[in-house]
């Protein structure tokens, strides 16, 4: 087990940050405030977007619809393109780029018909210079985010603004959840299908919610294992990808993803009992490949457990999520990894809202660069 940090107040250079995670130093941290509030925030956000999203005009099916953003946000709209893939139909021109390759690839603005914007703060300089870019090429923007008044906001044709998005730890939650949440208010809009099932998925957050005593066990049965592989395919990757950020971001833990199918075929081998796999599959082949997958994790030493929609009787080292349809579900099944995070954090003493940045080194290298 990693020793404990200090449970003293954290000590961190000022930030150019609206709301700095100061003041807390024990359970609950401000992380545990946004992932619980976000029931609320994905209600309150479908609503709003679901009103807005009829006067956003459906762009032209015969140009490519890009989906930008950076970290977290590139995550929203990797999880928007999913979407757009399941609900405009398996001809519809969708791609999710993040802001920095869309500056290497600026062909790409070139032939685009209309970009969507992911961006939590609405001042991240890598998609304010895309944003440029796409104005310079005439592409229309549409903008989802939490700061209506911000520089992103000012470059955007139209705004979707989430609700009850603003978050108060580094380590952000609720702002992803709920740009996912306005995505697919916005696709099911123009697809004319999907709208009550945006309605309701704050009751499935709901429910995650209240078995938080057995992610919290999760958490602690894994407090040992300093390396942590992540499966999931399809949306399932969509989770998958968030949640290795949020583990290495609040946890401090080493943590990669991959495909079930991709771990079958080369990463076993780097499988011993210094890890844990967790995998998340939502529907038939992927559950059975993920189970495949976990058994053959076991016998090489690592830890396992497999989430998903799996009934009421879920086997061991298996955790029942609810079912939500696969368009949205990453929205809802990133919460338990949310959770995961913060308990795995907490046990060991460390402050999850900060990113590490109260450890000097960590602090210094980020003030080495700009974001």
């Amino acid at each position: 087990m990693t020793p404990s940090r200090a449970s003293g107040p954290s000590v961190i250079p000022p930030a150019d940050d609206p709301h700095p995670p100061y003041g807390r130093s024990r359970h609950p941290f401000f992380m545990h405030d946004m992932i619980v509030a976000q029931p609320s925030a994905i209600q309150q956000t479908a609503r709003t977007s679901l009103l807005a999203a009829r006067k956003v005009r459906r762009p032209p099916s015969d140009r490519p619809l890009l989906f930008v953003g950076i970290g977290t946000s590139f995550h929203a709209a990797l999880g928007a393109s999913v979407a757009a893939r399941f609900l405009l139909g398996p001809r519809a021109l969708l791609q999710a780029v993040p802001s920095f390759d869309l500056l290497l690839e600026p062909d790409l603005m070139e032939v685009a018909g209309c970009a969507v914007i992911f961006s939590a703060s609405g001042e991240t300089a890598l998609t304010l210079r895309a944003q440029e870019a796409l104005a310079k090429a005439r592409v229309p923007q549409i903008l989802i985010s939490g700061t209506p008044g911000s520089s992103s906001a000012r470059l955007a044709d139209q705004t979707l603004v989430t609700q009850q998005a603003d978050e108060r730890a580094w380590t952000h939650t609720v702002s992803f959840t709920t740009a996912l949440t306005a995505s697919y208010a916005l696709l099911a809009t123009w697809a004319g299908r999907g709208r009550e099932s945006v309605r309701t998925l704050h009751r499935a957050a709901r429910a995650v919610l209240r078995d938080e005593p057995d992610w919290k066990a999760l958490a602690e049965r894994l407090l040992d294992r300093q390396r942590i592989l992540l499966l999931g395919s399809g949306p399932a990757e969509v989770v998958a990808r968030e949640a290795a950020l949020k583990l290495r971001e609040g946890a401090g833990r080493f943590v990669a993803w991959c495909g079930v199918e991709e771990y079958l075929h080369g990463i076993l081998p780097s499988t011993s009992s210094a890890a844990a796999v967790l995998a998340i599959a939502e529907r038939g082949l992927e559950v059975t490949r993920s189970r495949q997958a976990l058994r053959a994790a076991t016998l090489a030493g690592a830890k396992v457990g497999l989430l998903g929609p799996l009934g009421a009787r879920p086997r061991p080292e298996e955790y029942a999520i609810p079912s939500v349809p696969p368009a949205f579900s990453p929205a809802v099944h990133v919460i338990p990894f949310q959770l995961l995070t913060y308990w795995t954090a907490v046990a060991e003493g460390r402050n999850p809202d900060v990113m590490g940045y109260d450890d000097p080194r960590i602090w210094a290298a980020r003030q080495s660069f700009g974001i």
